[in-house]
């Protein structure tokens, strides 16, 4: 995928598209030369603010010829209605086409599956992408899209309420059982024994010289924040009601990353101060991250007791993962700067992000 655009609402490209899907397919033509017919099929029509929703683009070509994705399209906002996000659409990265030989001629049976996530409210249409067709027998290239598809979305507050309104859900009763007399002694036990075990280690290694053995590296800021992701991905398919330990862990595995990487205290910021602070050096992540939006996510959660689904968990990881990338990608090119200004001048400034040991 090359890029995302923004197409504008009740344009001509839009009707005819609407047109076809009534009429159930859709032929494409650049300067009068036909392209494939394409359907497209949505897993739900129906769904929430942030559900997963999969559409299905399927075309026939003939054998030789290729279709190459070259970007998805999200619509643009309503005026005064844009979305926490900053997008009506939010887009995986999506999977690898299938091609099948037909059982009719010499054709192939083509289809790609594209997973986003609405955040507007109401009826939503997903602009059909942008592909390359390609016939390397005919030595012929065209730009083709497939047709739109309509999605109902529906808000998850309660009806005339606003958000301010909700009240926050009440704190479960902790009970805690008392400590047996058994207990007791077992600790007392346990502790004795550790403390012989310590002194008899000790005494056993006095006036011997151990040999100086080399620091283990630590894990690169990176790598544990991937490691911290692939868990959480885990957790978030089993979440339960309560998802605050999750956002709780979330938000600490993100900021410790950017604290090891810039070398600002970051996990003492709050959620304000660490996007002020941030922005004020001069980055600013991609809009695909929603860097404050994910959060005030967590905050409302971790803070507000908002409710939270296995969808929202998933789309809160996608984000973190866009933030990992970007902080990385900044890294390399700023290594490979320093590099060249110290290879023609022999000295440099530090980079911005530097990563910590």
């Amino acid at each position: 995928m090359k890029r995302i655009l923004f197409a504008p609402s009740r344009t001509a490209g839009l009707k005819l598209a609407t047109l076809l899907i009534a009429a159930g397919c859709a032929v494409f033509s650049l300067h009068g030369e036909e392209g494939p017919t394409f359907s497209a099929t949505v897993d739900r029509a129906s769904v929430s603010l942030g559900d997963r929703v999969v559409v299905t683009y399927s075309a026939r070509i003939p054998a030789g010829s290729t279709l190459t994705l070259d970007a998805l399209v999200t619509p643009a906002p309503a005026e005064g209605a844009r979305p926490p996000g900053g997008a009506v659409l939010e887009f995986e990265s999506p999977a690898a086409p299938t091609l099948t030989k037909s059982k009719t001629g010499d054709s192939f049976e083509w289809s790609q599956t594209v997973a986003l996530f609405p955040f507007s409210a109401g009826t939503v249409s997903v602009p059909g992408p942008h592909y390359t067709f390609e016939e390397s027998s005919l030595g012929r290239k065209l730009d083709v899209r497939p047709p739109a598809v309509e999605l109902t979305v529906a808000s998850r507050l309660p009806p005339d309420q606003k958000p301010d309104e909700i009240a926050p859900k009440a704190d479960k009763p902790v009970r805690i059982p008392a400590w047996p007399a058994k207990y007791w002694v077992a600790l007392a036990a346990g502790v004795a024994l550790a403390a012989s075990l310590v002194a008899w280690l000790v005494s056993r290694r006095r006036g011997k010289t151990a040999a100086a053995e080399p620091a283990v590296p630590a894990i690169p800021p990176g790598e544990e924040l991937r490691l911290a992701l692939a868990r959480l991905a885990a957790a978030a398919e089993g979440l339960g009601d309560d998802a605050r330990d999750f956002y709780s862990e979330l938000t600490h595995a993100v900021k410790r990353f950017l604290e090891r990487a810039t070398g600002d205290p970051v996990l003492e910021w709050t959620t304000f101060e660490t996007v002020r602070r941030l922005r004020e050096r001069g980055f600013e992540f991609p809009r695909e991250a929603a860097f404050p939006d994910l959060l005030a996510s967590a905050d409302r959660v971790k803070f507000g007791k908002g409710a939270a689904t296995r969808e929202d968990a998933r789309q809160a990881l996608v984000r973190a993962r866009v933030v990992l990338a970007d902080v990385e990608a900044r890294q390399r090119a700023e290594e490979e700067a320093e590099e060249k200004t110290q290879e023609a001048a022999g000295s440099g400034a530090a980079p911005k992000w530097r990563a910590a040991s």
